[in-house]
């Protein structure tokens, strides 16, 4: 086990977000393949903290990248998916690694950028209710899921960006319900999960929402209580949750370095399904803020949710354009357009 080669990015300027500050990797690796071969350096960027991205930690801990030529540098982006996104439309990361639906809007409007793979399936976005809220409301973990769902009504829901798995997911449910996501809650976008809390804990929002270990967190530290998640509907069982995305320019005159990355990313899946806790140890390392209750709920959820294969098949694709149209924000782009599936085929056999 290698000693991960993980950092952060500095809080950045509106003006800078574009260039992200990051290392570039754009034209001038190496386009050799990668069977011993130095592939040099290349920056992917996480949409967000969160431990659903238990495939790029393992990758970066256990040497997967290195083992395929690559030199990883894992960082995330504090302003986001919006940010995450603009450093891989302009060359300055390798991959971007978010939720699928900031992945597919740059693609739809006309950004150099695909899909490339899938690292978690299902829907894991847990949306939390403020104990002020539920006390208020009479709802425990106990009522029915309409009664949870129908509890956000005339509340302010904070979300990280619009359109996002979020957004996304409360526009999915609440017309169910008979709700109005647009008349019936307020979304406010805070950007990042610290703001959030901090918004939560002095009662500014009622109801906030994200991947895990978020929720888990929020209950561990008496911030509120989980009122569903995504999980809880059958219809997102294949849903492709986390992403990674390329530029198109990459895929082009780079492929090795792109098949790379995602022979790296999947042979963490691979480890993760075979043996669920080998990537406990360096998941803990990252995560080391959570108490351990938090910790193992959150990593169980995890890796029940790492996929049989890093492709975003047909049918994975059908499950998120599905679910679009009934969240009433269509994709508007097919799936040839969007996933860069053959480089993924040729990477992972």
């Amino acid at each position: 086990m290698v000693a991960p080669k993980i950092r952060r990015l500095p809080v950045l300027a509106a003006a800078l977000a574009l260039a992200l500050g990051l290392t570039s990797c754009g034209e001038d690796g190496d386009s050799g393949g990668s069977g011993g071969h130095d592939l040099g350096e290349a920056t992917i960027v996480l949409g967000g903290k969160v431990i659903t991205w238990a495939p790029a930690y393992v990758a970066i801990c256990q040497g997967y990248f290195s083992d395929h030529g690559l030199d990883v540098d894992l960082t995330v982006s504090p302003q986001g998916t919006t940010s995450a996104i603009a450093g891989l439309v302009s060359g300055d990361a390798l991959s971007a690694m978010t939720g699928a639906p900031a992945a597919v809007s740059p693609i739809r409007e006309g950004a150099p950028v695909q899909m490339l793979f899938n690292a978690s399936i299902g829907y894991g976005v847990q949306v939390v209710g403020s104990e002020k809220m539920l006390a208020e409301k009479h709802i425990t973990k106990d009522s029915s899921l309409e009664d949870r769902v129908k509890a956000l009504k005339g509340e302010t829901v904070a979300i990280l960006n619009p359109g996002d798995s979020i957004d996304q997911l409360l526009r999915f449910v609440l017309p169910k319900y008979g709700m109005d996501p647009d008349k019936d809650i307020r979304m406010l976008a805070l950007n990042n999960y610290t703001n959030m809390f901090a918004a939560m804990k002095i009662d500014k929002i009622g109801v906030l929402a994200g991947s895990p270990p978020n929720g888990n967190q929020a209950e561990s530290q008496g911030v509120g209580q989980i009122l569903f998640s995504g999980n809880e509907f059958p219809e997102l069982k294949n849903y492709p949750y986390l992403v990674g995305s390329a530029n198109t320019r990459e895929l082009k005159q780079n492929p090795d370095r792109v098949k790379a990355l995602v022979a790296g990313m999947g042979d963490a899946m691979k480890l993760l399904r075979d043996d669920p806790d080998a990537g406990k140890s360096c998941l803990r390392k990252e995560f080391a803020d959570l108490d351990q209750k938090t910790f193992d709920s959150a990593y169980a959820d995890t890796v029940k949710a790492v996929p049989d294969s890093p492709l975003i098949t047909p049918e994975v694709f059908k499950s998120l354009s599905d679910f679009a149209a009934a969240s009433g924000q269509p994709l508007g782009v097919d799936y040839q357009k969007a996933v860069a599936a053959d480089i993924v085929k040729d990477s992972v056999g």
